[in-house]
């Protein structure tokens, strides 16, 4: 059943006809758009992208670099999550004190056996472009690496930001609609690999990835033009010079290589937004001052905090 401290946040009409199993609401069908891209993932790599299990700083410091807001910030407020996969982002939002209603179009099980039964935690199963919250009643509105991945990322920004109070914030991500985020192997290969076989894609990642992980290695040592035959031509994500990975085994690079490049070629959509786009609906829906961050590969729409 839904957490009695989380129901005033649902429409009423909403919660009279909405399933609930293993104590998660479902106001989206199991088998959606991610099934067999985002899917896979969840299955294969549950656990890999949460910090505690890690033993990495990854997702925290990402967070921090990309907010600039203190850990306090974020004690006792309530943030939506729209799109939480299998928890990476959640666990910490929760480790900072938040309560946090997490909600993802499928396979959001998984993230309960990451998260377990929570106190502050609330999983719904929910397109996050058709949500059944009632608007301005969130301390946060928080979105990471997900708007992309969206039918009408425009359109689901719209309706993402309508859920902030007037005196709240947001974290929203997507990918950059820069020339050197379509400058990457993945966007020609997406041509194909979009309508591949999930299984079979996977298994080609895979079955490439070690040749693949030890020329990344190699052009890696090549100083800047390496590393742009690596941005540009080989479809590896390798993150083995990542700061974040320091130290870490071979087997754990590779795993994380085979993720993102699956996560890279096989979603059905990935449709970055343009900055000034963004900066047009935030100056249209936020009340509270906020800063549009470009970067090459990534754009980020950030509440400034006082």
């Amino acid at each position: 059943m839904i957490k009695d401290e989380f129901k005033i946040f649902f429409k009423d009409q909403e919660l009279d006809k909405v399933e609930i199993r293993n104590g998660i609401p479902r106001f989206s069908p199991d088998f959606t758009y991610s099934t067999g891209n985002f899917s896979k993932l969840r299955e294969n790599h549950a656990k890999l992208q949460l910090d505690s299990i890690n033993n990495t700083n990854d997702r925290r410091n990402t967070l921090f670099i990309n907010t600039n807001w203190e850990p306090s910030f974020f004690k006792n407020k309530t943030v939506l999550e729209c799109g939480c996969g299998v928890g990476p982002d959640t666990e910490i939002l929760l480790s900072l004190g938040a309560k946090v209603i997490a909600v993802d179009i499928a396979g959001i099980d998984i993230a309960k056996t990451n998260l377990k039964d929570h106190p502050n935690l609330q999983l719904v199963q929910a397109d996050i472009s058709n949500m059944p919250f009632i608007k301005k009643s969130f301390d946060i509105v928080y979105c990471h690496r997900v708007l992309q991945h969206t039918p009408y990322p425009i359109i689901t920004l719209e309706h993402i930001l309508g859920f902030v109070k007037d005196e709240g914030a947001v974290f929203i991500h997507s990918y950059a609609y820069t020339l050197a985020q379509f400058l990457t192997w993945k966007y020609p290969l997406r041509i194909f690999t979009k309508r591949m076989n999930s299984e079979k894609l996977y298994d080609w990642i895979k079955l490439l990835s070690g040749p693949l992980y030890h020329i990344t290695n190699f052009t890696n040592r090549l100083g800047k033009f390496g590393k742009y035959l690596n941005h540009v031509l080989i479809p590896f994500a390798n993150y083995g010079n990542s700061p974040y990975f320091k130290g870490k085994s071979k087997e754990f690079i590779i795993e994380y290589g085979i993720h993102d490049t699956f996560d890279a070629l096989s979603p059905r959509y990935d449709n970055p937004i343009k900055a000034k786009k963004m900066k047009e609906l935030a100056t249209k829906m936020l009340k509270k001052p906020f800063i549009i961050k470009e970067e090459p590969r990534s754009t980020y729409l950030v509440s400034k905090i006082d």
